[in-house]
């Protein structure tokens, strides 16, 4: 784990979030500080929006006017609330954006946009560029002495791509960076195909409708939206250090470190969060899921975050009742706030943050929920339970704070292969990047295994077994990160659509998984796009217990298994048969799931999106002969729960462990304990052969903290 400062609000966690007073008038403020504080609210996030407010733009583009903020600051730190500190800058003032129209983004349509949104800007503009550092400098130079000002919040929820002349022109310096020369980027993009041979940079212009964009996903070169990608990922990386480094700049008078993050998003596709993340001091983070997202989805999302840096993060936002913005926003349940709080908390929050602690009275927000409702009553369900809530994190204090989960298994998560798969012009339409992931990680989720989510470039060296589903793209430096782990006795899953393209979506020659088909001993000869809600049955050779049948479906790779070993490497062998395709297809008794034995490792090949049932026999084969105390960590704890109970532990460095029992289906359910443990939320001992709550029956939405 990284040396990572997490921000806390002295002997409690951050518990509170986005407050925007400037939305009210000035005599709501000191009745919503006294509410905050009934809730136990221990921190706020400020000046979110607020840009208009400190920059008027009138007299001049150089007036600055700090008066309603240094009254919102007062009125906080008076009330002993610690302050999360934004920039500002997630929302831009019409002005600018009427007086500086190059500050407006170029849309894929080639629409230069008008003031309206938020976070916003095209990362290109030289008038961004030079307004939203100063404003950022001066923000810090004004409060940085304030000792309860706890983090530095950098923009909003940054997103999105511009498609304008400047962005092309800076698109063209990064390629020339990238390449070197024009004649380098021909050769990597391939684009003798259909004559789109560059003899300048000059003739290079981003992926738009007006260009070579199929849509915005694709272009008839693959190759240049994945690098528009990375440019525009670098590119609002970019502004994003401009203002870090104005923020910091301007620290001197800070009496402690203040640490530097900006809130990323769930399942947010536009930038890679694993480059982001060596410029954060924390990773922060917005959980919104929706009514009908699977608990698991989420949880795997909290690892995601966790292991950007690999330690702690910051839940920034979520809800404390329901989103506005969704399809269908359900209010979440009694107990279910609760429940999600305390997940995040199991799988490596150190905060318990939400958007917003009042809810707006006008504006597109209206009906989304608050802590305090907008007439500024606490006479709520919600209310009561997020006081509940503070009032149980307040007798936890710091006692999880800076630890974390051990994990024995990672799955890789690759942002780079979502793009290629998603610009892959085929198989299928349905193919899906995070689908695939998910399917792996729920099925390590529902035995209980903690999982890390790494990159590709992670060191795996202390992990029993990776899944890396769909890693779509594998360059020379991950195939030889990959190929040491499994040759030095990792178990390495990979399937279909693993290993097709380099970093350039140039495939690789000698047929998939090149290059690493001797550490998976297979050549997928072909690839069968099955007919939507059509699936193969898939025949193991011991027999799959339960009442499904085990079936492949979307993709079905036709594998030989018959590759000859490298010269001089002894270590390569012909690959074990797991699984066959049954049938009446051609390639009906072919392969479908395989192992072979690389080194003192194994490599796994799924040739098909394999259904739950044969999900759990390929992640048993897996994981057969290791120790499963071992792998289950310290929720080995726990000796049975019923379906839909999460359990997941958290270790401190002096080995002191918290097992989180968290029923996240909202039925309840049934624990039973190895041993007795203390329930911290309740300071009974239960569990245990002598213990008469074993076993243990927990409500709906019910937790447990064991220690």
């Amino acid at each position: 784990m990284q040396n990572i400062t997490m921000p806390t609000a002295g002997e409690s966690i951050l518990f509170g979030g986005d407050y925007n007073p400037e939305q009210w008038p000035r005599e709501t403020w000191d009745e919503d500080m006294r509410l905050l504080k009934q809730a136990h609210v221990t921190s706020v996030t400020l000046n979110v929006f607020s840009w208009a407010l400190l920059q008027p733009g009138t007299p001049d583009e150089e007036t600055y006017d700090f008066s309603m903020l240094d009254d919102i600051v007062d009125t906080v730190t008076k009330a002993g609330l610690t302050i999360v500190m934004a920039t500002s800058t997630g929302a831009l003032p019409a002005w600018m954006t009427l007086r500086h129209p190059d500050i407006n983004r170029v849309d894929f349509q080639g629409r230069r946009h008008r003031h309206g949104g938020r976070h916003n800007p095209c990362p290109s503009s030289p008038t961004y560029r030079e307004f939203a550092p100063k404003l950022a400098g001066l923000i810090a130079k004004r409060y940085a002495h304030l000792d309860n000002l706890v983090c530095w919040h950098i923009s909003n929820e940054m997103s999105g791509y511009c498609y304008c002349d400047n962005c092309a022109a800076a698109f063209r310096v990064w390629l020339k960076n990238r390449y070197g020369s024009v004649e380098a980027l021909n050769a990597a993009w391939t684009t003798n195909f259909w004559g789109h041979t560059y003899h300048s940079f000059k003739e290079i212009f981003p992926p738009n409708e007006l260009g070579d964009a199929v849509d915005e996903n694709r272009s008839l070169l693959p190759a240049l939206t994945l690098d528009y990608r990375r440019f525009m990922s670098d590119a609002a990386r970019g502004i994003y250090n401009l203002e870090v480094s104005a923020v910091r700049e301007n620290s001197s008078t800070a009496t402690h470190t203040i640490p530097v993050t900006t809130n990323f998003m769930l399942d947010f596709k536009d930038y890679d969060y694993f480059t982001w993340a060596k410029d954060l001091d924390v990773v922060a983070w917005d959980c919104y899921p929706s009514y009908d997202t699977a608990p698991s989805h989420i949880a795997m999302w909290h690892d995601l975050m966790r292991g950007l840096k690999g330690g702690p993060f910051m839940l920034m936002e979520q809800t404390p009742s329901r989103a506005n913005w969704q399809p269908f926003n359900s209010m979440k349940k009694p107990g279910q706030m609760r429940a999600q709080s305390y997940q995040a908390m199991a799988h490596g929050a150190d905060t318990i943050q939400f958007f917003q602690m009042r809810r707006s009275q006008a504006g597109c927000e209206k009906f989304h929920g608050a802590v305090i409702e907008n007439d500024g009553t606490s006479d709520t369900r919600v209310f009561r339970e997020t006081a509940a809530l503070g009032e149980e994190l307040k007798k936890l204090g710091t006692s999880v704070a800076g630890s974390t989960v051990h994990a024995r298994v990672a799955v890789i998560f690759d942002w780079q292969s979502w793009w290629g798969m998603l610009g892959s012009v085929g198989p299928s339409v349905s193919l899906d990047y995070l689908t695939e992931i998910d399917r792996y990680y729920s099925e390590l989720y529902r035995r209980h295994i903690p999982v890390d989510m790494v990159s590709k470039t992670s060191d795996l060296s202390g992990y029993d077994a990776v899944f890396a589903p769909c890693l779509y793209m594998v360059d020379e430096p991950t195939a030889a990160n990959l190929r040491t782990y499994v040759r030095g006795g990792g178990r390495l899953v990979v399937t279909t659509m693993s290993s097709i393209a380099n970093e350039n979506d140039r495939c690789h020659l000698g047929g998939a998984p090149s290059p690493l088909r001797d550490v998976f001993g297979v050549w997928a000869e072909e690839t069968d796009a099955l007919a939507p809600g059509t699936s193969v049955p898939l025949e193991f050779a011991e027999d799959v217990a339960g009442s499904v049948a085990p079936a492949g479906s979307l993709l079905c790779d036709i594998v030989r298994t018959d590759t000859p070993a490298e010269a001089g490497d002894s270590t390569q062998s012909t690959a074990t048969i797991l699984a066959t395709y049954g049938g009446d297809d051609y390639y009906a008794g072919a392969p479908a799931v395989t192992v072979n034995e690389f080194g003192k490792g194994q490599g796994f090949y799924v040739a098909t999106m394999p259904n739950s049932a044969a999900l759990a026999t390929v992640v048993s084969a897996v994981l057969s002969g290791l120790d499963a105390a071992v792998l289950e960590g310290g929720n080995a704890v726990v000796e049975s729960a019923s379906e839909g109970l999460e359990v997941s532990t958290r270790t401190a460095d002096d080995g002191t462990a918290l097992t989180f029992v968290i029923d996240m289906a909202g039925k309840g359910g049934e624990v039973r304990l190895s041993e007795p443990r203390t329930d911290v939320l309740t300071g009974r001992t239960i569990g245990g052969p002598t213990a008469s709550e074993s076993p243990l029956t927990l409500e709906k939405f019910g937790v447990l903290i064991l220690q």
